[in-house]
């Protein structure tokens, strides 16, 4: 029987289903093994639930499964390095600057990472938002974040009216807009008349700190609701 297509209906599943399959081949430690499945194709299902209990006690169970935590990080990469090679393909640059290729690409890599991934509701919101501020920066505007943040809410309702009952929904866009409101204004980290990379460094970990703590403090009610518990050593388990 012939391989199907790439534009066979089901190849992402098949690719996450290989993925999963190599990993249990190659790991001899079923736990292991589950954890490294869920970090690579978000697939929780992989995760024991002893593993559960302790990343919710310490509050990382969102960094264990594909987040939009690490949607973002890959996206950031892809731009970081697209921002360096673009400008030698000099054929390239006359068609497309390097900060218009480098914002495209993240988002095209980082949605495909997201379907390889699950798509799930925090994995959608990044991409969305990332697709709303790649286009705003294309086309010269600028949206106030909240603009941004409900557009991207509003789509997902609009295609998946039930993602409403996920918890996931909300922790993940409570969480965002605390991460947006309390991101510094440019030149604000280091303080008035303390230029220097030592400053900039307490600075940048003082924010750090702070933001930690209004996200941990905004999510605790929500935690309450959808777990009925919320971690007490969270904090600094996510700091880490």
């Amino acid at each position: 029987v012939s391989e199907p297509g790439w534009a066979h209906p089901g190849l992402i599943d098949r690719f996450r289903q290989r993925v999963r399959e190599a990993i249990q081949a190659r790991v001899d430690d079923g736990r292991a093994a589950g954890v490294l499945v869920g970090l690579s194709v978000g697939d929780q299902s992989a995760i024991e639930r002893a593993d559960w209990d302790i990343f919710r006690r310490t509050g990382v169970a969102h960094a264990v499964s594909i987040s939009g935590t690490h949607i973002a990080m890959l996206g950031w990469l892809v731009a970081f390095g697209v921002r360096r090679v673009w400008p030698r393909w000099q054929r390239g640059v006359h068609v497309v600057p390097a900060p218009t290729a480098a914002r495209l690409l993240a988002v095209a890599v980082s949605a495909l990472y997201a379907l390889v991934a699950g798509w799930g509701v925090p994995a959608q919101r990044t991409v969305l938002m990332m697709a709303v501020m790649a286009v705003l920066h294309v086309s010269g505007r600028r949206w106030p974040w909240p603009l941004v943040w409900v557009s991207a809410a509003a789509c997902i309702t609009v295609l998946d009216p039930w993602a409403l009952w996920q918890p996931g929904f909300w922790l993940s866009f409570v969480a965002v807009a605390i991460l947006m409101s309390s991101e510094p204004e440019e030149g604000t980290l280091a303080g008035p008349g303390t230029p220097n990379w030592r400053a900039r460094v307490q600075g940048a970990a003082r924010e750090m700190l702070r933001t930690q703590w209004r996200v941990t403090l905004a999510l605790a009610p929500l935690a309450l609701v959808c777990f009925q518990e919320v971690s007490l050593v969270g904090v600094l388990a996510n700091l880490v």
